[in-house]
């Protein structure tokens, strides 16, 4: 098969000790594999280096685009600019913290033939237990609360393009990721996941949801539900 062009994104925050590698990594197999890709990073107004070593690996090179953000916006913002910014039939989300290798997106394209959404599960999630709990309550909420298995919703994942054109997202927490997949299924788009042993994070501070933003990311749940069940059983009486 003819493998689709890919927009490749790494939000980056606080990863000097890594996203140079990373990049660097990503760009080469790209290359190797011949295929159409854009690589885009969106510095989400880093207090380290990283600004920096990110405008000097995307110096001379016209696949890569960098995105600065002046000040911090989180985690929900800077992934929804790198779904915006990509222009290929895929997007392909992952991180600059060096537990995902970009190999994985050669395994995966193919998938697309089959696939509109392929999410990248983790065998053995390197967490905490407080970590691990979290993770293991909003896996379940789609599935209980909507019927829809959305994996590991918010981990590296390839994405059909048109998904994050077609549905307006609601929420403001990072349950906006699991808002999108829900949307799409229950609108015909198939998803399905990929099992990929993940590494330790080296180095930095992971970003992940803290127990703070919980209530937050609850009110996004009740809205979305609102907005998905019962508004589609209101069309239904009309």
């Amino acid at each position: 098969m003819t493998l689709p062009g890919v927009s490749v994104c790494f939000p980056a925050y606080n990863e000097e000790m890594t996203v140079g590698a990373v990049l660097q990594e990503a760009y080469d197999l790209l290359r190797s594999w011949e295929i159409k890709f854009e690589l885009i990073v969106c510095d989400d107004a880093s207090r380290d280096d990283t600004g920096k070593i990110v405008d000097d690996f995307a110096r001379g090179k016209s696949e890569v685009r960098i995105i600065h953000h002046e000040q911090n916006k989180g985690i929900r913002e800077t992934f929804e600019e790198l779904y915006k910014s990509a222009t290929q039939d895929f997007v392909f989300l992952n991180s600059t913290d060096g537990q995902w290798k970009t190999e994985i997106l050669i395994k995966m394209l193919p998938m697309t033939e089959k696939w509109d959404v392929i999410i990248a599960s983790r065998i053995k999630k390197p967490y905490d237990w407080k970590r691990l709990f979290i993770s293991s309550v909003f896996n379940l909420i789609p599935q209980i609360a909507f019927g829809v298995q959305t994996y590991d919703a918010g981990a590296v994942k390839l994405m059909r393009r048109e998904i994050i054109d077609r549905f307006p997202i609601i929420s403001i927490t990072p349950f906006s990721e699991a808002e999108r997949l829900i949307k799409a299924s229950k609108s015909g788009y198939r998803i399905t996941e990929y099992p990929v042993s993940v590494a330790f994070r080296k180095t930095g501070k992971s970003n992940a949801i803290k127990w703070s933003i919980l209530k937050n990311t609850l009110y996004d749940v009740v809205r979305v539900w609102w907005s998905v069940q019962v508004k589609k059983s209101a069309r239904k009486e009309q």
